[in-house]
């Protein structure tokens, strides 16, 4: 019961470390020119996910300004997907590998 309680808490890291990545790019991409939006964003999310010991390499992360390029009122969209497995797959074969997605949107304010 220990080890499952962990891995769950895991997950739950997880979760919550993609969930700020993908805030942290929206927000960062949201107030830069528009021709470093992606960049700008992608940087702010490996700071992030460098803290938790991971980065975009390791899954994927992708930055989308609707319209392209971006001008008042576009949204910028971040979507973060991170690989979780469990240490334990033999207790936890539902979390032997899944991946943590997790999707941002803030509207473009440029510099």
């Amino acid at each position: 019961m220990l080890m499952v309680t962990l891995e769950l808490s895991r997950a739950w890291f997880a979760l919550n470390i993609v969930t700020s990545a993908a805030r942290e790019g929206a927000r960062a991409g949201s107030v830069v020119a528009s021709g470093s939006v992606a960049a700008t964003a992608t940087s702010r999310i490996d700071q992030v996910l460098g803290a938790a010991g991971t980065a975009c390499a390791n899954g994927t992360c992708t930055v989308i300004c609707s319209p392209s390029p971006c001008q008042a009122d576009s949204q910028v969209q971040v979507s973060v997907t991170i690989p979780f497995r469990t240490v334990v797959p033999l207790i936890l074969p539902a979390l032997s590998s899944i991946n943590v997605v997790q999707t941002a949107r803030m509207r473009w304010e440029g510099p």
